[in-house]
């Protein structure tokens, strides 16, 4: 049996000690919480994953308002032309300063979407 006899000593605040014993609570003591806390964060495939996972998140929040903007304003603009067809109204001058800027603008946001998300799946893969 391999029995733990060594220590280390490490001086703390008031706060960082109430903190460690806090997150520590799930585990059976507050050494098991600092030797699994090493384990996992030391390990440099974990630390890239987090960072992976940090990315992801990142890319999401950042286009998931941009494309729903984009979307409702080409499923409006879309829309708007259909209506002008059946009433045998559509127009050039409509097709091409609405409706190809609003195609236009959804196609720029899906071109920086893969091509960002390229960047991340690249990082993934190196993992």
């Amino acid at each position: 049996m391999n029995r733990r006899t060594k220590r280390i000593e490490i001086r703390l605040t008031e706060d960082e000690a109430a903190f460690i014993k806090e997150k520590s609570s799930s585990y059976s003591s507050v050494g098991h919480y600092i030797r699994s806390a090493i384990a996992e964060y030391s390990d440099i495939n974990v630390k890239q994953k987090l960072q992976l996972l940090s990315d992801l998140g990142e890319f999401y929040r950042k286009f998931q308002n941009e494309l729903s903007w984009a979307g409702g304003n080409l499923n409006q603009s879309v829309k708007r032309a259909n209506e002008l067809s059946v009433a045998g109204l559509l127009s050039g001058t409509y097709i091409s300063e609405v409706l190809m800027p609003a195609i236009s603008d959804v196609q720029k946001t899906l071109d920086t979407m893969k091509r960002e998300l390229l960047i991340v799946t690249k990082k993934a893969t190196k993992l």
